[in-house]
């Protein structure tokens, strides 16, 4: 891996952590620390980790399609990092989209024959699955056009 890759790597990952500690603060760094979320009169209590993972992710996805659409997919390690990072956003959505879908079976019921159709989960669940789609091909796209380049190298 060549010098500037490093410096992009670790710039990255203090941008993660720098965007972790002005959310969560010092508190973010704890395994044990937690985010209250007061839905009406319901508290939801997530541990913080759930909301890093996802948002460290995305940032390495962005970073990265930014870059390796700038270089034309020259650059091995950046779409190897693209790659990998597209893979975890891909099974994060895959349980968001698991998650979406259990609330819309929830709102259905069976009294008096009535259907209930909740719209906002379904808009939801196929925004995502067509977030899936899109990261998908250019998963698809970055593999074809790293592959092309690094033949035609050698």
């Amino acid at each position: 891996m060549k010098r500037k890759e490093i410096f992009w790597l670790i710039g990255t990952a203090i941008f993660v952590l720098i965007i972790n500690f002005s959310l969560f603060g010092v508190d973010g760094f704890k395994s044990e620390s937690v985010t209250d979320i007061n839905v009406h009169d319901t508290y939801f209590v997530i541990a913080n980790i759930h909301f890093i993972l996802p948002l460290s992710i995305l940032i390495f996805f962005s970073v990265y399609l930014i870059r390796m659409l700038k270089q034309n997919f020259k650059n091995l390690t950046a779409n190897m990092i693209f790659v990998i990072s597209g893979v975890l956003s891909i099974w994060i959505l895959t349980g968001m989209i698991s998650f979406v879908n259990s609330y819309i079976g929830v709102t259905e019921t069976t009294e008096y024959n009535l259907t209930v159709t909740n719209k906002i989960f379904d808009n939801v669940s196929t925004v995502l699955y067509s977030l899936q789609i899109i990261i998908v091909g250019l998963i698809v796209y970055s593999g074809f056009k790293t592959g092309r380049n690094y033949k035609l190298t050698e």
